[in-house]
């Protein structure tokens, strides 16, 4: 039986999803276990994971060998904690023992310079650079009067702020949960003295889209993509993501509801319907192949595209490892798919290894 091993910063994160993959395991000659970086013992590399047992659908803690493949389900953050855990991801991504169905992206800034240089991609990717001094900000606010800072690492729309230029002041608009907050700085001394606390972290600035619909509520579309069999990469679902009126943020972190992609479709006029439509084909046919390509082996990917108050499609973000809140909220059918999806990644994986002649744990 091969072991599948769900890997995540703390055993809580994602403790339901892991449930839902563990009911499912046995159906695929799959022993399920979880556990996290920490679990693991440098001197024996054997590992202190929670066990699933089918038959009392209970979790018991063993101690096991590292498993033969890892779902990688870790998310940084800038928790000092979190911050340990990477370095002994990295080291296992190397163990000739074990296999991940899925290596996750760098960082942002990493990403979206790749996605820049493609000929083919970077007409979706708006203007984007990396700031670590106030001069670039306060140069970038001068000429286009408003920005976005987000984070080089983060996800949920945790760190993002939105910078606006006015003719006496400048402020800064962000999100704390659900809650949106701005501050204002009436003279350069405080922003710059504010500016400076920030970029004590890695920042990105990026050009500022209007991604209000007419209603004035923010949206982007979340498209979820699987790596197939045969390596083709297919689009599971998609959902739409609409944030409160006047907010910032449409993730679903922000307080950000979901919605069914064909209603929120039918209210775009329909000149641009069709160049939609064209644009989000033209993403999902070359980002996911190019990232592959760059930065994987990737299995599933999730792409946040906004449809600007312009008319512009634009990409404003891609996850390696997306959740499946949005996507279940409006088409709960395919709950089956995506909690099984996993599960049929090891068995395609080691059916190409037995091919092969070579599985993780001989090799």
């Amino acid at each position: 039986m091969t072991t599948l091993g769900f890997m995540s910063v703390s055993r809580q994160h994602e403790a339901d999803y892991a449930c839902e993959l563990a009911e499912r395991a046995p159906d695929y000659n799959v022993r399920f276990v979880r556990f996290t970086p920490f679990d693991i013992s440098p001197d024996t590399l054997r590992v202190k994971a929670l066990v699933y047992h089918p038959k009392s659908g209970k979790w018991n803690e063993s101690e096991i060998d590292i498993p033969e493949y890892i779902y990688d389900r870790c998310f940084y953050g800038k928790a000092a904690g979190a911050q340990k855990a990477k370095p002994i991801v990295e080291w296992l991504k190397k163990y000739p023992k074990t296999e991940f169905i899925g290596r996750g992206l760098p960082d942002k800034w990493t990403v979206t310079d790749a996605l820049q240089q493609h000929h083919l991609i970077s007409p979706y990717i708006p203007e984007t650079i990396q700031v670590s001094r106030y001069e670039q900000i306060h140069s970038y606010l001068t000429k286009e009067k408003a920005c976005i800072l987000k984070p080089a690492f983060g996800s949920g729309g945790r760190g993002i702020i939105l910078l606006e230029s006015g003719k006496k002041s400048i402020s800064a608009t962000y999100h704390i949960g659900k809650n949106k907050q701005t501050k204002t700085f009436s003279n350069l001394v405080s922003f710059k003295s504010w500016c400076k606390k920030v970029l004590q972290h890695r920042y990105l600035l990026q050009a500022y889209l209007n991604i209000q619909d007419k209603d004035r509520y923010p949206c982007d579309i979340r498209i979820f993509m699987r790596k197939s069999e045969s390596g083709a990469w297919e689009t599971v679902g998609k959902a739409v993501r609409r944030g409160y009126q006047n907010g910032l943020l449409s993730n679903l972190s922000g307080g950000s509801e979901p919605l069914k992609f064909d209603a929120w479709f039918e209210d775009i006029p329909k000149k641009q319907q069709a160049v939609l439509l064209d644009d989000v084909f033209s993403i999902t046919q070359s980002v996911p192949y190019f990232l592959d390509e760059r930065f994987g082996p990737l299995f599933e990917l999730g792409l946040d595209i906004c449809y600007a108050k312009d008319g512009r499609i634009w990409l404003l973000d891609v996850n390696s490892k997306p959740g499946r809140k949005a996507i279940l909220s409006v088409s709960p059918e395919l709950k089956e798919e995506l909690y099984t999806s996993p599960l049929k990644r090891i068995r395609d994986l080691h059916s190409l290894e037995s091919r092969k002649g070579v599985l993780p744990r001989e090799s």
